[in-house]
């Protein structure tokens, strides 16, 4: 009975912390922009089960990428998500933004 718990723990912690990327878009590219690139990496609430995920993730992304930027105009925003699954019930949500400051 000890063995197939210590297998059953060894196994779950070998799975523990693989990433995953479920999604990722990318918007308004223009080519010709002039600008300085800045990025940014928002990292989110914890999910849970996949089924309760952190709201605002990209807009929340979109706002670090804003304060980076002193005009306030910027171009060629580019988001990706990616998960980190922990046991396969707890998740970190990641966001990484890349603009052009125009």
């Amino acid at each position: 009975m000890k063995k197939m718990i210590l297998l059953s723990f060894l196994v779950a912690f070998s799975l523990a912390g693989c990433v995953s990327i479920d999604s990722s878009s990318i918007t308004g590219t223009e080519k010709g922009t002039s600008g300085q690139p800045i990025h940014v990496t928002y990292t989110g609430d914890l999910g849970i089960l996949h089924l309760m995920i952190p709201k605002d993730l990209t807009p929340n992304a979109n706002k670090e990428l804003l304060a980076l930027c002193s005009s306030g105009h910027i171009s060629n925003v580019q988001t990706q998500l990616s998960t980190r699954d922990f046991l396969g019930i707890v998740q970190v949500y990641k966001v990484r933004a890349t603009a052009i400051c125009e």
